[in-house]
């Protein structure tokens, strides 16, 4: 009879729960099983905000190119009155004032200005705004804001450089003491530096004058 008794109790612990030293073990494993994954979720999830954003700005870049390329590929050697009497020059720059300004043609010809020519502003702000400004052939720079596109949004600088009569490189246009340069520069290069230090540059060639 003791055998049985002391046979059913042995039974009866072996079929009992965990310990608190085993529960306690497994509740740790537990968290930082569950901290792992929530930390790999956390990098998947980046890396695609990350991947989203490097495409919608490699998509901005390039918008920007193209409407950059299609106004320097439309060059036009003509001056452009200020509405006041006076007038500015086919093309030049000035990075205190605006940065660069220039004529173009190949507009949308309307009633308020037949000849499609207008006046292009390339400028850059203080917080980083990369603007397109134009205005028609008949505005006034100087009493009309014309019509402004924030082309790229967090830009550290913006550089156009131009090829002189030296065959040179230069900032500045009408070149400073090259009294025999052209009204148009023949080759334009354009480099764009972002404030996350994403650089890219074009050169456009072909320029008229």
């Amino acid at each position: 009879m003791s055998l049985r008794i002391f046979s059913n109790k042995k039974a009866r612990l072996s079929q009992g729960g965990f310990t608190l030293i085993e529960t306690l073990v497994s509740l740790s494993l537990l968290a930082i099983i569950s901290l792992m994954s929530y930390q790999a979720i956390e990098v998947v999830i980046g890396a695609d905000e990350r991947s989203r954003n490097d495409q919608s700005s490699g998509m901005q870049i390039q918008r920007a190119w193209q409407i950059i390329h299609r106004d320097l590929l439309h060059l036009r050697n003509r001056p452009f009155k200020d509405g006041l009497g006076g007038q500015q020059l086919p093309y030049e720059t000035d990075s205190s004032q605006f940065g660069v300004r220039f004529t173009r043609g190949g507009g949308p010809m309307v009633a308020t200005n037949p000849s499609g020519i207008r006046r292009i502003s390339y400028s850059l702000t203080d917080e980083g705004q990369f603007i397109r400004q134009s205005w028609g052939i008949t505005e006034s720079l100087r009493y009309s804001e014309g019509v402004s596109l924030v082309l790229l949004e967090d830009v550290a600088e913006v550089l156009f450089e131009h090829l002189d009569t030296l065959n040179g490189y230069t900032p500045d246009w009408p070149p400073p003491k090259q009294s025999n340069s052209s009204p148009l520069p023949k080759m334009v290069k354009v480099t764009i530096r972002l404030k996350n230090n994403i650089e890219t540059s074009r050169l456009f060639l072909g320029v008229n004058s």
